[in-house]
Order: structure tokens, then sequence, then C-alpha cells
């Protein structure tokens, strides 16, 4: 009886020890950027109204109405 429980423990565990040899790798793969500012985007039909690509003062305002808009706390008020 005590053989029969070692021989499957031993089987079990050699079973799970070949099956992380056949794991395959996980790689991330992705494209570089570009060295742009921030500021500089695509122009796409999704770029939000008022800011116009490349001038950082109206992105700058783009994203201070954004984080208001985001505040839990001014909402309240």
């Amino acid at each position: 009886m005590i053989k029969r429980i070692s021989l499957t423990a031993a089987l079990i565990a050699t079973t799970f020890t070949l099956g992380a040899c056949s794991e395959v790798p996980q790689t991330v793969v992705a494209a570089k950027k570009g060295d742009e500012k921030a500021y500089v985007a695509a122009d796409n039909k999704y770029v939000e109204k008022g800011w116009t690509s490349g001038d950082q003062v109206t992105w700058e305002k783009q994203l201070k109405t954004r984080s208001q808009g985001q505040d839990d706390y001014v909402k309240a008020k």
C-alpha cells in the first residue's frame, strides 16, 4: 500500500515537472515609439476639439479640463 502511494506521488511529481518544460516562453513585443513631445499627436477624428497638434498651451489646457472633470471633489461642490 505504501509502495503504491509512493509510486503514485512520484508519477504525479514527474508529470508536473515535465509539464513545466513544455511551456511556451512569454515575451513582450511592442513597436518602438518616436521621441516626440507629448503634445504632438497624429491628426485624426478622435482628437479633442479646441486642441491642435503641436500646440503645448492648448494641450495643457485640455489636460487641466479633463483632470477637473475627473475630480469628484469638484463635482460635489
